[in-house]
């Protein structure tokens, strides 16, 4: 762990799987049973980033429509819900290249995600791509206070691995890859590197990011990143 990157942390949702989709449509659903229109373009112009809870607070204010505790916790779990029927029925799959740029990482570094999804959706697709036993370090949305994108969960995550490894890590020792500019922009703030990867946003909205990559298929990210150890 003497060279850069000392470790590499993943976002979840538009990075190692194509699950937008799925929070998208499970959250309209959810959102139409209290009368709230989500629109395609509207989440992914301004969901994409945020936590379920942050989600939820955002849209309910923009709509003007209250959102008491008993509300909240309605539409948190008919949301978790109705994702995991849409995990359990199959209808995601690892985004192009994820496999083998995952797997050939590995063995070289600790590799972690930092997820706004819960814990249960990140475990079952993970195992569902098989890669679940790839990642050391795993940092869903009910282990932060505060959701992305904010930067806590990545330093929660920093801070795990270090423990873990029983060796230091600050962010500047790590490769954070994200596809949201909201977070980009907030750990980048704290020190964090990213490799960005224009799954859920163009490159002109990524430009807080230190690299822009279209794929995560290894001899993409080796040309913008060559110091990175792939493979065995």
């Amino acid at each position: 762990m003497s060279h850069w990157p000392q470790a590499i942390l993943f976002d979840f949702d538009g990075v190692i799987v194509n699950s937008e989709p799925l929070h998208f449509q499970a959250f309209v659903e959810t959102l139409a049973e209290h009368d709230i229109l989500l629109t395609e373009l509207e989440y992914y112009a301004e969901l994409i980033g945020f936590d379920d809870k942050g989600a939820f607070k955002y849209i309910f204010a923009k709509n003007k429509k209250p959102l008491d505790p008993k509300t909240f916790l309605e539409v948190m779990t008919r949301k978790s819900q109705l994702m995991m029927q849409r995990i359990e029925s199959r209808q995601f799959a690892a985004l192009p290249g994820v496999e083998e740029f995952v797997r050939g990482l590995w063995r070289n570094y600790p590799l972690a995600i930092c997820s706004g999804a819960l814990r249960e959706e990140i475990e079952a697709m993970l195992i569902g791509i098989s890669l679940r036993d790839c990642f050391s370090v795993i940092v869903a949305a009910e282990d932060v206070t505060v959701g992305k994108p904010d930067p806590m969960g990545y330093q929660l995550t920093t801070r795990l691995l270090a423990e873990k490894f029983k060796k230091p890590l600050q962010p500047a020792d790590c490769l954070i890859v994200e596809d949201a500019p909201s977070v980009t922009q907030s750990v980048r703030k704290v020190g964090f590197p990213v490799l960005a990867v224009t799954t859920s946003y163009p490159a002109d909205k990524l430009g807080d990011a230190n690299w822009v990559v279209p794929t995560l298929e290894p001899d993409v990210v080796k040309k913008k990143l060559p110091q990175l150890k792939l493979g065995i």
